[in-house]
């Protein structure tokens, strides 16, 4: 019978690029997120079958400190923005997924805005290029006078649809101004049964609520820069989508013709996702 090849712990993680080094490693070692075959490994040095499944929980957050980074940064890529040495505001930011992406995008400070307390990662906290505005709605009046004044708006919200949020956000920003918005189809829709349920994967159902949604940003006078959708599903498994959104900036010429099409395709895309594991 064959002899089973060997290996360590370590040289799998290093060879299969899961960190850069021996320290990195050690660190979620540590943690107990490296699980080999399901089973949490306790040192970098164990022997293992050369074949063996190695899994790292929570590995998303060796990028952002929530999946929620990985949301902007396609709505980032896909629309073009650049954020370099930006003012942002980043409204539900909870943890702070959205913010840690707009700092490693550039972006130069960052108000991030949640009505919860403490939620904020600590390496964000304690971050320079951030204003922790804990306890604080989208709608408080001290939003409308920060210094220096937000040029970006990026949104995260719950229980609140986003047309409600538009007025809002243009009063914050003025004259000239570019939103991003994660779209929680939960929250846009009329039907009380879904609501109730959370039954609100359906592809019909959705094609409306963006198809509404974008109608409903031309007829306020705002630029859809695109329309995609989230790499990875919401809370309860729910797809989620991104649009950009300006007004009174320079947008290429054929920007608000093309979001029928985008939607058919973020639909597409959505549906195609697998489900989200923290593993």
């Amino acid at each position: 019978m064959k002899k089973k090849k060997m290996c360590t712990v370590l040289e799998r993680l290093l060879e299969e690029g899961f960190f850069a080094d021996e320290k990195e490693a050690a660190a979620w070692v540590m943690m107990k997120k490296v699980l080999v075959n399901d089973q949490p490994v306790w040192s970098l040095h164990e022997k293992i079958p050369a074949d063996a499944g190695i899994r790292i929980k929570e590995f998303y957050k060796k990028q952002y400190v929530n999946k929620g980074g990985f949301k902007l940064e396609a709505a980032l890529n896909r629309f073009s923005i650049e954020a370099q040495g930006c003012v942002v505001l980043d409204c539900g930011a909870s943890t702070g997924g959205f913010t840690d992406c707009w700092l490693q995008h550039g972006a130069g400070l960052v108000y991030a805005v949640d009505v919860g307390y403490g939620q904020l990662a600590g390496k964000l906290a304690t971050d320079s290029r951030v204003v922790n505005l804990e306890k604080t709605n989208l709608s408080d009046e001290r939003l409308l006078c920060l210094e220096p004044a937000p040029e970006m708006i990026s949104l995260d919200l719950s229980y609140l649809s986003l047309k409600k949020a538009l007025p809002i956000c243009r009063e914050i920003l003025g004259e000239r101004g570019l939103m991003i918005c994660l779209i929680k189809p939960i929250y846009e829709v009329d039907s009380s049964e879904i609501r109730r349920t959370g039954n609100i994967n359906q592809r019909q159902i959705l094609r409306e609520i963006l198809t509404d949604l974008c109608t409903f940003y031309r007829e306020n006078g705002l630029d859809i820069l695109g329309l995609t959708n989230s790499p990875v599903r919401g809370n309860g498994q729910t797809l989620e989508y991104l649009i950009g959104v300006s007004w009174n900036r320079e947008i290429e010429d054929n920007a608000n013709l093309t979001y029928e099409t985008q939607i058919e395709e973020a639909l597409d895309a959505s549906f195609a996702l697998k489900e989200f594991k923290k593993g």
